[in-house]
């Protein structure tokens, strides 16, 4: 769910007037039309497309517990699917530094950090951030030695050699302008780069010492993030595009518009690939910055991941896994996954991927107060409109 975190307070900077107001009053409109959307579809058939050869799925799709909320992981070369985990709620999902990492909560803390074993699935590692009712769409990355966190306005960075199990994450790295909020998350070398959804912009953090580097404007909003495909791409939403920021002089120095609203993003040495609610995937291939393409695929995509010549995307809507040519621009797999699947991580011997499982609204005790039952119901409809 979108975990509540503690806004500490940041460096003095601008900061627009009225955009956070905007924004929350977005999501909430969003949420509800989207919410009612996703919940027709999942009474619609299978998902269409077009050229698709189907990689060999499992006889039954994953069996994540309670209420189908955890992680599974997918060998690309069968098609199997193993169980991960089960959680009360998640949330990002990023790989590296031999362990799966997974934002979520639990009863007793809205905002945990896990370190997953990728052979052995199990959870190996817990770390708490601090709590308070502020969104983060995307709240993980990870590189340069380190997981990277978004708690509202704040950055915070895990060591794994230096952290220990259990423990409390207390001091942020760094931190947004007051009323800022960040949308994504990701590092590149030399670089910590945090959108903030409230203003339109980009800021750049030194990895070593948390300094502000620059602070670069991409139009209203600021979004999604990927790192990859000669640049660092943001997705403005209400301006339906996508920027590509040069790292090299922390400027804009492209700018794609994009059919639908940009949502997630992913980047790679094919290019770049975007999810943007009209049940496409619009790529824009290396090499041809003029030249967009758009698979079609069906249903209520979210969740995209790429790695070389295959790019992975998630269908929540009919809880399946698509595998897609980035050569050829087009479905050559399909997975059943589960419940809900929403954010993907990958490398080259798997891709894991998030379940929401079903809605906290239809698995909510009977006997939960009205309060719960309101905060599962928000929690599920700012996950499916592609805010978390």
């Amino acid at each position: 769910m979108p975990y509540i975190v503690d806004e500490r307070p940041a460096a003095p900077a601008e900061a627009g007037p009225g955009g956070q107001r905007r924004w929350r009053y977005w999501i909430i409109l969003s949420a509800l039309a989207l919410g009612a959307v996703a919940s027709v579809g999942t009474l619609a058939a299978a998902v269409g497309g077009f050229g698709r050869t189907a990689a060999p799925p499992a006889t039954h799709p994953a069996n994540v517990a309670g209420g189908g909320t955890g992680v599974v992981s997918v060998t690309p070369s069968t098609g199997r699917i193993r169980r991960g985990p089960s959680l009360p709620e998640v949330n990002g999902i990023a790989d590296g530094m031999g362990s799966l990492w997974l934002t979520g909560g639990d009863a007793g803390h809205d905002h945990v950090l896990y370190a997953i074993s990728p052979t052995t699935s199990r959870v190996e590692a817990r770390f708490y951030l601090p709590s308070r009712l502020v969104i983060n769409p995307n709240d993980i990355a990870v590189g340069d030695g380190s997981a990277w966190v978004a708690a509202g306005a704040d950055v915070y960075r895990i060591e794994p050699q230096k952290a220990r199990s259990g423990a409390a994450v207390a001091r942020a790295f760094a931190s947004l302008p007051q009323g800022g909020l960040i949308g994504d998350v990701a590092v590149d070398a030399g670089g910590l780069w945090a959108t903030d959804t409230t203003n339109g912009r980009v800021y750049r953090f030194a990895v070593s010492t948390g300094r502000l580097d620059a602070v670069i404007p991409v139009g209203i909003t600021a979004g999604a993030m990927a790192v990859g495909a000669g640049g660092v791409w943001v997705a403005n939403s209400d301006a339906h595009t996508v920027s590509r920021i040069n790292a090299a002089d922390n400027r804009v120095d492209s700018v794609v518009t994009i059919p639908g609203v940009p949502s997630h993003i992913a980047a790679s040495a094919s290019g770049l690939w975007v999810t943007d609610g009209t049940g496409s995937v619009v790529t824009v291939p290396a090499g041809e910055p003029h030249r967009l393409v758009r698979v079609q695929v069906g249903g209520q995509l979210t969740g995209v991941a790429a790695t070389g010549e295959t790019v992975w995307v998630a269908d929540t809507a009919h809880g399946t896994l698509y595998r897609i040519d980035a050569r050829r621009h087009m479905i050559v797999g399909m997975v059943p996954v589960g419940a809900r699947p929403y954010a993907v991580a990958v490398d080259r011997q798997t891709v894991w991927v998030a379940l929401l499982g079903r809605p906290m609204m239809m698995r909510a005790p009977a006997a939960a107060s009205q309060s719960s039952s309101t905060a599962g119901l928000l929690g599920w409809l700012e996950r499916l409109c592609g805010v978390k």
